[in-house]
């Protein structure tokens, strides 16, 4: 009797969870009506949003770290999404209240010490209130989430966006109520190998709602997007549409006051189609010319600031208004100077441009992602030439096709947002990628869709000096100047055939840093004579692309910890003295290159990176910048600003 009454209330107790359990769920899924699908298109994205009727939605959310993402209790965290609270005598073991908070926009690495390597998933929460008006419609819109991200609002699944660097915007029209509101974001920074980028990457995954929240007020007809740019055929048109929402036929109307154009064009099937007879003054790096431009639809206006200029390839140069040019640039990660994590506002990209400035430069990659739309519209008023890039980096599974359509989505979103902005003249396709035949595959796909969606700029993709090259180097000309031989040049063929498919190939090389560390153990020399003899023969190097066609140095450099010293002819690794002589070795090799046409070495500042792992040296941070944290320069920023300098 005694072990049937054991058995018996064991028994009778896991009845019981299991009655709690079926109950909850049960409940859980009557109040929230559960919805399977967690991939809600968002609504086509809304150009220009700062010239849009918005409230800002930044300031301090309400966060729930969730590290386990305990999806057998998924029903208990659809209380999250309505942000459901206990009342007496209900067991809740989730809350968005009374707990954490981060500050929107911000990443949430640098604002929680629990975050700073977290992976995972955090939700945020926070109220608003709205005066609603009935014959408007209402869009949230946000600047940037990494990377999957699930938008509520009042406990409605309102949208869904998946990528980290583009903006996106969800319609709430019918979600939100005149007064108080809510809304609720599932944040999740997760990668795997099937997305883009995918789980190793040389930069922090930073985390969070990292850019601008604004509700948008529109009328229920609305400019949704437009295009406005010079015919790259004939550089006295404006050409380019206006997409329109909410109804398929109207009137658009175009005015550029200081070029007297006050046109009227007809909308069709929701597009009107734009060709303004006009002579304006270029957009230049000496002249960054902007011009008010104003749409109007129905009672509705859109203000913008737009530049007209050309950009071409001919007699292998690179052609801005039909006059030659060397770029002289600086690559340029997303992390704001002298303050911690990911930069955002508009402040940030100032001092980060003007820190690129006064390199002399006229020319920034912004890698290896989409930045947020306040560098580009700093860069158009600063006379900056734009390299801008979607996350494509090293190896993806080019051969699934939704890896391709899924590069096609973050290259629309790209251009949809930053199409009108006269400082980009590249759109650069990828970072790195081993050579196939399925990733050439993917490649000519994807620059065929580029073009087919803006033909006024150039398409790139930055070439890796690799293992094929390396070798070639090393069995031709490393190992015979080692035994004594000497050669008046090292002729090296880059043998991708990305460089066919682009019109603009760039090179990722780092003659002086990484190769050496490769070479040395190959025939057991020190690696400080390794590197010796690459530095002495930097100035001979000669690097041939396919079809003779020009090209770029896309990354180049050395890593240096600012303070730390020693002899130039030391060849100390992480000094500022060999940062600077690499610099110097690879400025001679430059001027030797037949066909080179600019660079943007690697990198303006320093930045967080997971992969940097030497301790008291790195310590998780990526020490390539030619200035450092807090924007202090090293040696070699000197270096490379004075040959800028005399290269005007």
């Amino acid at each position: 009797m005694k072990n049937n009454k054991n058995l018996n209330g064991k028994t009778y107790g896991l009845f019981l969870c299991l009655m709690l359990f079926t109950s909850a769920t049960i409940a859980a899924q009557d109040l929230f009506q559960k919805k399977k699908n967690t991939n809600l298109p968002t609504e086509p994205l809304i150009g220009n949003i700062e010239g849009r009727t918005t409230q800002s939605l930044n300031g301090t959310w309400n966060v729930l770290i969730d590290p386990n993402k305990q999806n057998i209790f998924n029903d208990f965290f659809r209380f999250a999404e309505r942000n459901h609270k206990a009342v007496p005598g209900e067991l809740m073991e989730i809350s968005l209240e009374d707990g954490a908070t981060l500050r929107v926009p911000g990443d949430w690495n640098t604002q929680d010490d629990r975050l700073f390597f977290y992976n995972g998933r955090v939700w945020y929460k926070r109220d608003f209130n709205l005066q609603k008006k009935a014959d408007k419609r209402y869009f949230i819109h946000f600047g940037a989430v990494n990377y999957n991200a699930q938008v509520y609002i009042n406990g409605e699944h309102a949208g869904s966006h998946i990528g980290g660097y583009t903006s996106f915007n969800c319609e709430i029209t019918n979600f939100v109520k005149d007064g108080d509101n809510l809304v609720v974001v599932k944040v999740d920074n997760t990668l795997t190998d099937q997305d883009i980028p995918t789980t190793r990457t040389d930069w922090m995954n930073y985390g969070g709602i990292t850019r601008d929240v604004n509700l948008v007020e529109l009328p229920n007809a609305y400019i949704e997007n437009y295009k406005i740019q010079l015919n790259p055929q004939n550089n006295k048109q404006i050409v380019g549409w206006v997409m329109v929402n909410g109804v398929s036929e109207g009137k658009v109307e175009i005015k550029i006051p200081e070029l007297k154009i006050n046109k009227t064009f007809t909308v069709k099937n929701g597009r009107a189609e734009i060709e303004i007879k006009a002579k304006p003054e270029f957009w230049s790096i000496s002249n960054p010319k902007l011009y008010d431009v104003e749409l109007a639809f129905n009672n509705e206006n859109v203000k913008d600031q737009i530049g007209f200029r050309t950009i071409k390839m001919e007699d292998g140069q690179v052609l801005l208004n039909d006059k030659p040019i060397m770029l002289k640039g600086i690559s340029i990660h997303e992390e704001a100077i002298g303050t911690d994590g990911r930069a955002y506002s508009y402040e940030h990209a100032i001092e980060l441009l003007s820190a690129a400035k006064r390199l002399n430069t006229n020319f920034v990659r912004l890698a290896h992602y989409t930045h947020n739309e306040y560098m580009l519209k700093a860069a158009d008023k600063m006379g900056l030439l734009v390299w801008a890039e979607i996350p494509v980096y090293w190896d993806l599974e080019f051969e699934k096709p939704e890896v391709l359509a899924m590069a096609e989505t973050r290259m629309n979103e790209m251009i949809s947002r930053d199409q009108n902005r006269a400082s980009i003249v590249f759109w650069s396709l990828g970072n790195e990628t081993p050579k196939s035949d399925a990733r050439n595959a993917f490649f000519r796909n994807l620059n065929t869709y580029v073009k087919n969606l803006d033909n006024t700029r150039l398409t790139t993709a930055a070439l890796v000096f690799g293992g094929d090259e390396i070798g070639a180097m090393a069995k031709d000309y490393f190992f015979p100047t080692i035994a004594g031989k000497e050669f008046d040049t090292w002729d090296i063929q880059i043998d991708d055939p990305l460089a066919s498919i682009v019109d603009l190939p760039a090179i990722n090389q780092y003659f002086g840093w990484y190769y050496a560390a490769f070479l040395a153990p190959q025939i057991n020399i020190e690696p400080v004579k390794a590197r010796q003899v690459i530095l002495e023969n930097m100035h001979k190097i000669r690097l041939h692309i396919p079809d003779n066609k020009p090209f770029v140095f896309s990354e180049l450099g050395a890593g240096a910890k600012r303070g730390k010293s020693a002899k130039e002819e030391d060849i100390e690794i992480f000094s500022e003295e060999y940062q600077a002589l690499v610099y110097k070795k690879q400025i001679e090799m430059y001027k030797n290159q037949k066909g080179a046409v600019g660079m943007s070495p690697w990198v303006l500042k320093d930045f967080r990176s997971t992969l940097r792992l030497r301790q008291g040296i790195q310590d998780y941070w990526n020490l390539k910048g030619l200035i450092d944290d807090n924007g202090n320069p090293k040696k070699a920023f000197f270096v490379l600003s004075d040959f800028y300098r005399e290269n005007p």
